[in-house]
């Protein structure tokens, strides 16, 4: 069948208005941090299931632990995701007193955002499944191992799921949360150290979401200006690459200098352009001397003096 642009788009239309109510939660990108180790991760990725599906009108679409913050793209009623993130908070802080860290959640809360749109929730799913690999450079969208991102059209990932046949044990749970209460939740698929993402998350809502593979694809490697309108709506930081970073300076050349590249621009323009690389997407001075071939010299008495 000959692919149609507005069949598909009509189709990811229509699994969106089929989720409900769509949120993006996410917890202070300021705090201190709450994972330390990888045992720490495996911990949490465990605990974030089991509490997800404690609440089976919840759906998780994608999620991201980060070492301070997390970011979780769900559906379901407020109430009920409430309540679900202070099962999280109290059984991820029992784990954390217990290997000596008890004030690790202090002021440790969440907030949450509305997902109006297909174009919205496209954006918040990339946004998410992208954040760990800003900080870990030495992953990608792919394969960063904290969160739902490597599963999405990736069918060898589901694959090893599928076959996998170790089960988690009640000994284990326990001892992570030290509570009896979890223990119906032990006999489920464990990998890796932690109940894979795929059990507990749809991740077939989330890629119908998408035209195509292709189409994911290019927005979590290409649409780099749509992950600054998240940021801003909640308030987070974000740090682009080099790779992203000239995606945006090379925009940036052609629309407003009508130049090829940064080092055909004047020098004026260039102080232009190395103001709105650090203001509006928190570029390094290192990174605008890079880009934009300046002085680093130059550029640090440029924003030491507020010039």
């Amino acid at each position: 069948m000959k692919y149609s642009f507005t069949i598909e788009e009509s189709r990811c239309e229509s699994v969106f208005r089929q989720l409900g109510p769509c949120w993006h939660l996410y917890t202070p990108e300021n705090h201190s941090v709450i994972l330390v180790t990888d045992e720490d991760y495996r911990v949490a990725m465990t605990l974030l299931a089991i509490c997800v599906l404690r609440f089976p009108s919840i759906r998780v679409l994608t999620f991201q632990w980060m070492s301070n913050h997390l970011h979780i793209t769900i559906t379901g009623s407020e109430n009920e995701i409430a309540e679900m993130f202070a099962m999280l908070r109290k059984f991820l802080g029992n784990y954390l007193a217990s290997r000596g860290r008890p004030d690790s959640l202090s002021g440790w809360n969440f907030k949450i955002r509305k997902i109006e749109s297909l174009r919205d929730i496209r954006n918040v799913i990339v946004y998410n499944n992208r954040n760990g690999f800003l900080v870990q450079r030495d992953s990608t969208p792919f394969n960063y191992p904290w969160g739902a991102n490597r599963f999405y059209f990736n069918p060898d990932a589901k694959i090893r799921v599928k076959d996998c046949r170790d089960t988690i044990p009640k000994a284990l749970i326990r001892d992570c949360y030290h509570t009896h209460k979890l223990d119906g939740f032990a006999g489920m698929p464990f990998m890796d150290g932690s109940i894979p993402p795929s059990t507990f998350c749809d991740i077939a809502s989330g890629e119908g979401l998408f035209r195509n593979a292709s189409h994911y694809f290019s927005a979590i490697s290409r649409n780099i200006e749509n992950m600054k309108e998240i940021a801003r709506e909640i308030g987070e930081s974000i740090y682009y690459t080099d790779d992203d970073l000239y995606t945006i300076v090379l925009g940036i050349c052609r629309e407003k200098y009508n130049a090829g590249r940064p080092n055909l621009l004047p020098t004026q323009a260039k102080i232009e352009v190395s103001r709105e690389l650090h203001y509006e997407y928190n570029a390094t001075i290192k990174q605008i001397a890079r880009m934009l071939k300046m002085d680093i010299l130059v550029l640090e008495s440029l924003f030491q003096t507020g010039k």
